[in-house]
């Protein structure tokens, strides 16, 4: 028979949700596009506080870079406190420093990049733990002429080791808390990565964008620590420099030229390691930081952030190496 045409042809079912997922995907890259191109607006508007504006009570100023410094309380013995990466820097501190005392001298630093402390924008050597502690190695020798004990939460952990390491002559005892050598970021960090959106992150988790606040204080709602209005304000206040999700971009996206991990076996000074066990540091992690260290005393607290739930129980330990 002549004139019959073929019956029309069907679209398979795979290509349909092959044409489906591409549809979604496309949209949610423009959704990211978009997200972005509007965050990255936001910044400079809400960072726009020139930190030279900014009045401190404490300050030193090394070669060009202008540090934060609370030192308060009276000891033979200056305690130095580092903090971990967290914009409001050495405000985190203020529940530690209050549970040692005037008896025990604190000199707690907003570190290179954070808190009230120079902005670096750009990335390279500012932002690696080594710079760091030699910044920290001057700071130190400014002011005290005899060996500190060196207390650091994570970050802060890595420069009190290094400078362990490259100074031993300068450390007395040395306090990580929660210091992880072998974390690998976690997706947050890997997003900061991106090319062009990579700032937006930083801004959105890190600095003063919507899930900030909850990145600070993860567990507030739940019962876990709070910032008190003054940590607050304090954090308000370092979010508003200028530059700020720039430089902790900057960090985020710098390998950290440090060869702490490999050198903890020559930390020769009595060590205590904080584990806050049900934070985000793995047991693991603190086995193998146990394994490097000869005579490391590795002491479990059983709360998120062992610092601000329980600044009594590390002021202790701080205590117990001040003799």
């Amino acid at each position: 028979m002549t004139g019959l045409r073929p019956p029309p042809s069907t679209e398979k079912p795979s290509r349909i949700f092959a044409r489906f997922a591409g549809l979604i995907i496309l949209l949610l890259l423009l959704g990211a596009v978009i997200w972005s191109a509007v965050t990255l607006q936001q910044i400079p508007l809400v960072e726009d506080t020139a930190l030279d504006s900014v009045e401190v009570v404490g300050s030193e100023t090394i070669d060009g870079v202008r540090f934060h410094v609370s030192d308060r309380g009276i000891n033979p013995t200056a305690t130095f406190l580092f903090h971990d990466i967290e914009i409001s820097g050495l405000a985190a501190f203020d529940g530690l420093v209050a549970a040692l005392g005037d008896d025990v001298r604190t000199v707690a630093v907003d570190l290179p990049g954070f808190g009230l402390t120079t902005r670096f924008p750009e990335k390279g050597p500012d932002h690696t733990v080594g710079r760091m502690a030699e910044r920290m190695i001057q700071l130190i020798e400014a002011r005290t002429s005899r060996p500190a004990l060196l207390v650091g939460v994570g970050l802060g952990g890595e420069v009190a080791a290094e400078i362990a390491v490259l100074r031993p002559d300068l450390v007395a005892g040395l306090v990580m808390i929660d210091t992880d050598y072998y974390n690998d970021g976690g997706w947050v960090q890997t997003a900061e990565g991106i090319p062009w959106m990579g700032l937006a992150f930083t801004y959105a988790f890190e600095t003063s964008g919507a899930f900030a606040d909850g990145n600070y204080a993860p567990h507030c709602e739940d019962g876990g620590w709070c910032p008190t209005p003054e940590q607050a304000a304090a954090r308000s206040l370092a979010a508003s420099i200028e530059g700020t999700s720039e430089s902790v971009h900057s960090f985020r996206n710098t390998p950290p030229a440090s060869n702490v991990p490999s050198l903890l076996p020559d930390i020769a000074a009595p060590a205590i390691y904080v584990w806050s066990a049900n934070g985000a540091v793995s047991k693991s992690s603190v086995d193998r930081v146990l394994d490097a260290i000869p005579g490391l005393r590795v002491e479990q607290i059983d709360v998120f952030q062992a610092h601000l739930e329980e600044p009594g129980s590390v002021a202790e330990l701080i205590r117990s190496l001040l003799g």
